[in-house]
């Protein structure tokens, strides 16, 4: 009778266990990326009652029989994973994404230099996609961890540097408005900006400025003549360039010496109409003005291609090699080779880098890791990284992420069952009770 007790114990044990992984089943139905757990029984220990014998064929002795044995009830078997894939959920962020096969994500703290061990890397294996950049432009998730994959070799993944204009800017260049010109009609002055002179019939100073550049802009002339505004002899060809103004500064009265005027000054911008590189820039046959900058323009060079080592490493934005600082980044892609892709503030795609999956020859040798993250185990045979093919190990969907394969209907038929089992083995329980409580009574 107290064997049916000890029995009834362990089933309530075994049970309260599995109800255990139930709940935490369906505790996690909304989590990302949860792998489901599957809880197995297995029989308790024995005692044989009466020991199995062979039999004898010599004449009198008796044939075998079989051992009688009592067991002491369940235990657990194994509380084992279930890895396949959860349904996939969009997300309305790029840099999101989710694994479509059997392969892990590799994310961990910082590992100096690249590598291709990764069960001694001391990384984590993950199946969440939730990426980000960090302030010093490393690719991490959103538990801090940087993610590991494949960079880009340096040299490679410049982007094509298109064709620009040679363009200078004129700052602070002083405007000389002439007296009226005698007996014109209607009345005019000349205008003098950067030695050449143009004539004009507006008043106000802006209205000059524009005359100027309307003169000048696209034509080819003559400087006009600084008192009658007919024209001279210096030609000058601005045909091959676009001239906009950027600021002017009316001319004012000196405060400290009334009688000095102060000139009137204007930025503005020659623009060279056909791109390439221009080394002799000049300004109506010589040289600019001195309070220029200028940018003399380059021809079209031709982008590299990417190319990724095989060894692991952090991903980060490369450095711009023009520039000496690191690309700025104004969006991101992640395609389904893993490949990242950014575009820069000048519209051009950069590769980042791409991201590795890892290949483990039994996943049920992971352990669980604190949040979403599991340790390779001594179990879980030999791990190894590689790049996104498409095979077992799976694709990237970017822009989605991995639900949980929790299977809810599932779930609430095992908790049904778990709990008559838990409320049968509390009956043998019970019962037991009551046949020692009828021995007790027996001696009374």
């Amino acid at each position: 009778m107290v064997r049916s007790m000890v029995a009834g114990v362990a089933g309530l044990k075994a049970h309260q266990s599995k109800l255990d992984v139930i709940g935490n089943n369906i505790a996690n139905v909304n989590t990302w990326g949860f792998k489901s757990y599957s809880y197995n029984f297995k029989d308790a220990m024995y005692t044989n009652s009466i020991n199995s014998t062979g039999g004898s064929i010599i004449a009198g002795a008796a044939g075998g029989h079989n051992a009688s044995q009592v067991g002491y009830g369940s235990t657990v078997s194994s509380i084992s994973n279930v890895y396949t894939t959860g349904a996939p959920s969009p997300s309305s962020r790029t840099m999101d994404c989710m694994i479509d096969g059997t392969g892990f994500f590799l994310v961990g703290n910082m590992v100096n230099g690249s590598f291709t061990n990764v069960e001694g890397s001391g990384l984590f294996l993950s199946r969440v996609g939730i990426f980000s950049v960090d302030n010093n432009g490393y690719l991490v998730d959103d538990m801090g961890s940087y993610v590991y994959g494949y960079a880009v070799q340096e040299g490679t993944g410049i982007p094509e540097k298109p064709a620009t204009a040679a363009e200078y800017t004129i700052v602070d260049e002083t405007v000389e408005i002439g007296t009226e010109i005698p007996n014109s009609k209607p009345p005019a002055r000349v205008i003098t900006i950067g030695g050449v002179s143009v004539r004009t019939t507006q008043t106000d100073f802006k209205d000059q400025i524009q005359d100027w550049l309307t003169a000048v802009s696209g034509k080819k002339g003559f400087n006009a003549d600084k008192t009658t505004g007919d024209p001279t002899a210096t030609e000058f060809d601005f045909s091959e360039y676009n001239i906009a103004l950027n600021r002017y500064q009316d001319p004012k009265t000196d405060p400290e010496n009334p009688t000095t005027p102060i000139p009137g000054t204007v930025d503005f911008t020659i623009t060279k109409k056909t791109t390439g590189p221009e080394t002799t820039p000049s300004w109506k046959g010589s040289t600019l003005p001195t309070n220029n900058q200028t940018n003399p323009g380059n021809d079209r060079e031709a982008g590299t291609a990417a190319v990724y080592p095989d060894t692991l490493s952090t991903i980060r934005i490369p450095i711009d090699p023009d520039t000496g600082q690191r690309y700025d980044i104004q969006s991101w892609r992640i395609d389904e080779d893993g490949s990242i892709m950014g575009t820069d503030n000048q519209n051009r795609a950069i590769p980042i880098g791409q991201l590795a999956l890892c290949t483990v020859e039994n996943p049920n040798g992971l352990e669980k890791a604190s949040g979403y993250y599991y340790t390779i185990g001594a179990n879980a045979g030999e791990t190894e990284a590689i790049k996104p093919n498409g095979g077992p190990a799976g694709i990237i969907k970017s822009g989605w992420l991995e639900m949980a394969n929790v299977d809810l209907a599932n779930e609430f038929s095992n908790m049904i069952t778990t709990q008559r089992g838990f409320q049968a083995n509390s009956k043998i329980i019970t019962v037991t009770d009551e046949m020692l409580q009828e021995l007790v009574n027996m001696k009374r």
